[in-house]
């Protein structure tokens, strides 16, 4: 099973055994991979700032050359994120879960016994928990 397939099915199974319309799990999914994907870019930043010396103040130097002085850290990030999230969300929903894509991925995820449809949602949150990990290991490495 891959993790698409986990993604997109578990996330259709759950809606449908709770009687409420599984294709609202591509929304779901989209959602939750374009997190994860973001989450995966902040956790690769923060590995480069702390072990390559100097690309902190570079990309502190093209952050300030992009929105001036006179922007807070906070306001930088509110700017940034919603845009990013916003976009990756489009790309994810035009390629890994297009209608075409979510209708294979759920068919193929189906097919699985139900056993191996209980323990999926914990095999798609194992990455996202893992990335999250390093993640936090590495911000508060930088504190």
């Amino acid at each position: 099973m891959t993790f698409l397939e986990t993604l997109y099915g578990s996330q259709y199974y759950e809606l449908q055994q709770k009687g409420r319309d599984g294709n609202k799990g591509r929304l779901n999914g989209n959602l939750f991979l374009s997190a994860f994907i973001i989450l995966v870019f902040f956790a690769v930043l923060l590995l480069l700032v702390n072990f390559i010396p100097g690309f902190e103040k570079s990309v502190w130097k093209t952050i300030r050359n992009l929105f001036g002085n006179g922007f807070s850290g906070r306001s930088i990030g509110r700017l940034v994120a919603l845009p990013l999230m916003a976009i990756i969300y489009f790309i994810c929903a035009a390629t890994a879960g297009s209608k075409k894509n979510f209708t294979a991925l759920t068919q193929k995820f189906m097919q699985y016994p139900d056993e191996v449809k209980k323990k999926a949602p914990m095999k798609m949150l194992l990455p996202f928990l893992l990335v999250l990990v390093v993640f936090m290991v590495m911000l508060f490495m930088k504190l």
